[in-house]
């Protein structure tokens, strides 16, 4: 990422994440455990908590979806629409996928054992946070193409190297916001 566009995509990064927050805890939650978090507090502290902090786990995975996208394509999508895209996606898309691989929604899991003999292990998200963000960075860095001014002539023009105190700050917020300040 060039110079110019580094403070521009660390608010970004941070406002997903609370677009994401609102987005998991109001609907997305609800799409991948059938479960919310609309009740009295004696309810919600039941068992120290645990599904409170079960909660907050899983939304962190469920923020890293919208940067991982970010850093696929940085310099390419407006501020905005790029916010709208990430509540939509923590509110539907990631949760289904969740869902379906975390709590067993929809039967995949049980066709899995009965025709394979177990059931998918996901292992510290691999596929369910970082796949899924993958995919659905390869589909908006084609939709968008190629960052402007990176090809003159046919040939691919070297951006200046990033700052590094932002790269770390950024790889403090997020494993995959780093990738998105590069």
């Amino acid at each position: 990422m060039r110079h110019k566009n580094q403070v521009n995509a660390l608010v970004k990064i941070m406002t997903d994440f609370g677009i994401s927050a609102v987005a998991y805890f109001f609907i997305g939650y609800y799409i991948a455990y059938g479960s919310h978090f609309m009740a009295g507090a004696s309810e919600l502290t039941a068992a120290n908590g645990y599904d409170l902090v079960k909660f907050f786990f899983l939304m962190t995975f469920a923020a890293a979806i919208p940067a991982i996208v970010s850093g696929g394509i940085a310099e390419r999508a407006k501020f905005y629409p790029m916010l709208i895209a990430s509540g939509l996606i923590v509110a539907f898309v990631y949760p289904f996928f969740e869902g379906m691989i975390w709590n067993g929604n929809y039967g995949f899991q049980a066709w899995l054992e009965n025709q394979f003999g177990a059931a998918f292990h996901d292992f510290a998200g691999s596929v369910v946070v970082h796949a899924v963000g993958g995919w659905i960075a390869l589909a908006a860095v084609l939709l968008l193409g190629a960052r402007k001014g990176r090809y003159r002539n046919g040939r691919v023009v070297a951006f200046a190297p990033s700052n590094i105190p932002f790269l770390a700050l950024g790889a403090g917020f997020s494993p995959s916001a780093g990738s998105a300040l590069t």
